[in-house]
């Protein structure tokens, strides 16, 4: 198991290659098919049409190729009485940005696994457990093949660094991924329990918030901490620490226990842990 991270993705795509990745995929979202034009309604659906329609704006393939090289060439930021015009990468904030960076690298990915598909299927089947989210990489399985061969995927702007030092575990978003007896097991990862300060995750119970919500917001974390963890002791441990770290938060104790035991009988928790639902909330409050 092995994860990597672009520490360059949105500063440094060339604006040149950028613009030629997305024009080859406006044009092949346009290829085949009577309909060729994208109607979109004021209710935010969109749909295929032939003809120009009153109750929606209408986009042609030329039209969807001219907003995106507008919404490239003409990025500009003032600072002090100064005006910039940005020249390289994406600006990150922006609403297209996470799709033009996402779209960007699955044109290289997409290209490079069709070329060797042709000429070394065996190496292509090793990608079949490697996933990205955005910037983050995660391969499984795949024998060191993605970390010999990234470089040539990616343009050589992208820089990708790997994360983990070892082949056995990995934090990858917010799972902590480890290999025990050959299985692959996960528990709940989240840095913020590394910083030398205290974070308010979840509200205060003076909130200006209904009290259902705020309980209910608790046993929905914990649920979240079952399902991304395969042992019941980590589950406990993660779990344990929320109710301490609510409960100096102002949630009473009886309350968090009612909630969580409801969560855990609801979405039938102690089938996963092999074990009685009362006892796993018992052992939580103990």
């Amino acid at each position: 198991v092995s994860s990597f991270d672009f520490s360059t993705l949105y500063t440094k795509i060339p604006h040149d290659k950028l613009l030629d990745v997305l024009t080859k995929i406006i044009d092949f979202a346009f290829r085949g098919g009577t309909r060729n034009k994208i109607s979109v309604h004021r209710s935010g659906t969109a749909s295929w049409v032939e003809d120009d329609t009153q109750a929606s704006v209408v986009y042609t393939k030329e039209s969807i190729r001219e907003a995106v090289k507008y919404l490239l060439d003409e990025c500009y930021f003032k600072l002090g009485d100064k005006l910039f015009r940005q020249k390289i990468g994406i600006p990150m904030g922006s609403d297209p940005a996470p799709a033009f960076a996402n779209l960007f690298l699955f044109h290289y990915e997409s290209t490079w696994l069709k070329t060797i598909k042709k000429t070394n299927n065996v190496l292509a089947r090793k990608f079949g457990q490697t996933f990205r989210y955005i910037d983050d990489l995660l391969a499984l399985n795949d024998g060191g093949s993605f970390e010999r061969f990234y470089k040539d995927i990616y343009p050589e702007e992208l820089q990708l660094n790997k994360e983990n030092v070892t082949n056995d575990c990995t934090d990858f978003l917010d799972l902590h991924i480890y290999i025990e007896n050959g299985v692959f097991m996960t528990r709940l990862f989240d840095k913020r329990d590394n910083f030398g300060f205290d974070i308010t995750r979840l509200p205060y119970r003076d909130s200006n918030i209904p009290s259902k919500m705020f309980y209910s917001s608790i046993a929905a974390e914990s649920l979240r901490i079952c399902r991304a963890t395969s042992t019941r002791n980590d589950a406990k441990t993660s779990i344990s620490k929320l109710v301490d770290r609510m409960m100096k938060q102002g949630a009473d104790k009886t309350r968090i226990s009612n909630s969580i035991k409801k969560m855990v009988n609801r979405h039938h928790i102690n089938h996963k842990y092999g074990m009685q639902g009362k006892e796993f909330v018992k052992e939580l409050f103990n």
